[in-house]
């Protein structure tokens, strides 16, 4: 046995002891029946650990909306027996822990990721030492039990989809803030699987803030048989101690209970499947250095590995399928703006979304939050939506909202978001800032849009491989700011009103885009508007377009607004615009589609060659048709 799966033992049964005589000397907290801040009623208590309790509660203000809520005790929020940190009192129950924990509640507070539960209010401290979070009620089972419900015996296919799904956590974790958020403690008890058979992490107990240059963690934390090595001894955890985690935890998913390093077989360690084995291995190395780097770059051989595997074994694994996540990839988020009003932008997103109607690949359009929507009235919503119809900035600023549930706006393979024109009110309210209004309530509303997790969130939860976001020419606005944190793409448009380019708001727009963008993020130049072929007003434009669209006749556009038609939706106007948008997505944007329809779109330029010879009669034809 490793020498720190020996201290680990010992460290636990520690931990346990200490625990267990906190508890016994700790007062009491909410009762059930008992009413939190005025509006949670507590009717059931779901669970308890050394440091908690999980409450079931029902809201007075949202009659049949039931929350989780985590009841915390500040002297139980540290170890005793460690020395108070700096600054902080000396006494494990002292103002110094509180207000630590305090800052942990609201650190958690600000995290916004599909698989983590949403907290929608925090109730501070009492005079009995007690604070409360009151977060999203998950209905599911946890992993542990999902897998004591398979007697051990869970399909290597499944393992992998689902450690897959915590990659993309990991990374969020990891990458989102200033600093790296760490978990330290990944097991099947904090694991969740919901209704929908995603993957939430439910417990945040252990986790810490990564502060570069510190030699050591000031409290161990962890799980014997799930904590990495240097949790044991003291060193710094770094998101690489989370990496060993899910390597752990794969282990013990996969060898029907068996802990690594812990309690070996008699014939030695289990054997893993082959090819998975070397990534699991890898995760476990005692040196963080010889673990995989990031969780991006464990998700990406993950991925591999579920490729080249049997998709039909995947399909066959009926109870744990929705599990797996073999064939998730992160999806395209491509923002699409005009460096000045009227360049286009929104002509431009509507023909990507045709392009990819015609390829078969399911997308979504969203318009951000706006004081003067206008997608909704391009779409007739008020003979179009669907009934029943919540727009998605109205229903994602309600306490743990998620746009997935809610009835959709579908057509073929698009999905519509449009925004509400109730998003004028709060913009109102905020004084014209972007940003939400206090809740009269008093708790925490639901994250605002000038927050990247709010875009995060709200993109992953629709499931598409890609989102079409269109900003017009808002690029200063904070919305756009934080929705240019999570997009893979940036596509902005221009016209020939090349004399818009000299002024102020392009040149910041042109530096944002040539300077400042995140790394990584590619970026696309669309002319629009360009009459007789390639015009020489191009060569003034910072980079060679990937696409140039031709000038469209201004009265066939008309016509599709008169008969209730996106200007897309035209046959002539699409003709016109169909082969290069098709040849731009083609070549740049890492899409699967239909050969069937790529072939059906190459073979466009003769037939839209053809359509030039017959367009004045066929405008004549069609004027003469109009009432």
């Amino acid at each position: 046995m490793p020498a720190w799966g020996m201290i680990g033992r010992f460290f636990v049964l520690y931990m346990k002891g200490s625990e267990q005589k906190t508890m016994r000397d700790s007062p009491h907290g909410i009762r059930l029946g008992e009413l939190l801040a005025g509006r949670y009623r507590i009717v059931a208590s779901l669970g308890s650990g050394g440091t908690s309790r999980v409450l079931l509660a029902e809201d007075k203000k949202l009659p049949g909306k039931r929350w989780a809520v985590k009841e915390l005790y500040a002297d139980m929020a540290v170890m005793p027996s460690v020395p108070p940190r700096k600054g902080e009192d000396a006494e494990p129950g002292g103002a110094g822990r509180r207000q630590a924990m305090l800052e942990e509640a609201e650190t958690m507070s600000r995290l916004t990721h599909p698989s983590l539960p949403d907290i929608v209010d925090v109730v501070p401290l009492n005079d009995q030492g007690f604070m409360y979070l009151v977060m999203e009620y998950i209905d599911g089972e946890t992993l542990q039990e999902r897998f004591e419900r398979l007697e051990g015996k869970m399909p290597a296919e499944t393992v992998a989809g689902l450690a897959l799904q915590l990659c993309g956590l990991l990374d969020y974790l990891h990458t989102s803030g200033p600093q790296p958020v760490i978990h330290r403690d990944l097991k099947p008890s904090n694991l969740m699987i919901d209704a929908e058979g995603r993957v939430r992490l439910i417990d945040f107990g252990t986790a810490r803030r990564f502060k570069p240059g510190g030699e050591g963690d000031t409290v161990n934390l962890g799980t014997v048989g799930f904590a990495a090595p240097e949790q044991y001894d003291g060193r710094q955890s770094d998101p690489r101690t989370d990496l060993y985690g899910l390597g752990a935890l794969m282990y013990y998913l996969l060898s029907g209970g068996a802990h690594y390093g812990l309690a070996e077989p008699p014939g030695g360690r289990r054997q893993l499947p082959p090819a998975l084995e070397p990534i699991v291995l890898k995760l476990l190395k005692a040196s963080p250095a010889e673990r995989y780097a990031t969780a991006r770059e464990t998700a990406a051989e993950l991925g591999g590995w579920l490729r080249a595997g049997s998709r039909a074994a995947l399909h066959g694994a009926v109870d744990a399928g929705q599990l797996t996540g073999a064939d998730w990839t992160p999806p395209l988020v491509i923002a699409v703006g005009s460096l000045y009003a009227g360049a286009g932008a929104t002509f431009v997103a509507l023909a990507l979304a045709q392009a990819l109607e015609e390829c078969r690949v399911p997308h979504a359009v969203i318009e951000p939050p706006s004081p003067s929507p206008e997608l909704a009235a391009l779409l007739f919503a008020m003979k179009n939506e669907p009934p029943h119809y919540r727009y998605y900035d109205a229903a994602m600023r309600e306490p743990g909202a998620a746009h997935g549930g809610d009835v959709r706006w579908e057509r073929g393979r698009t999905l519509w978001l449009p925004a509400s024109d109730d998003w004028r009110q709060a913009f109102l309210r905020s004084g014209g800032s972007g940003r939400q209004p206090p809740d009269e309530s008093g708790g925490l509303q639901a994250p605002s849009f000038a927050q990247a997790g709010a875009w995060f969130k709200l993109i992953h939860t629709l499931r598409r491989p890609v989102t079409i976001v269109d900003i017009g020419s808002r690029w200063e606005e904070p919305e756009t700011a934080a929705l240019l944190e999570t997009v893979t793409d940036v596509v902005y448009v221009a016209d020939p009103m090349v004399h818009k380019l000299q002024t102020a708001a392009v040149e910041r727009r042109l530096r944002l885009l040539l300077d400042e963008l995140k790394p990584g993020c590619r970026r696309h130049a669309v002319a629009n508007k360009c009459a007789g072929g390639r015009a020489p007003w191009l060569e003034l434009l910072p980079e060679s377009p990937g696409c140039v669209l031709p000038a469209l006749d201004s009265s066939l556009l008309a016509e599709a607004a008169w008969r209730g038609r996106l200007p897309t939706e035209h046959p002539i106007v699409w003709q016109d615009v169909r082969y290069h948008v098709h040849a731009w997505v083609s070549r740049y944007f890492p899409i699967e589609t239909s050969a069937a329809a790529l072939e059906k779109a190459n073979g466009a330029r003769l037939y839209r060659r053809l359509l030039d010879w017959l367009r004045p009669t066929r405008k004549k034809e069609r004027r003469e048709e109009l009432p």
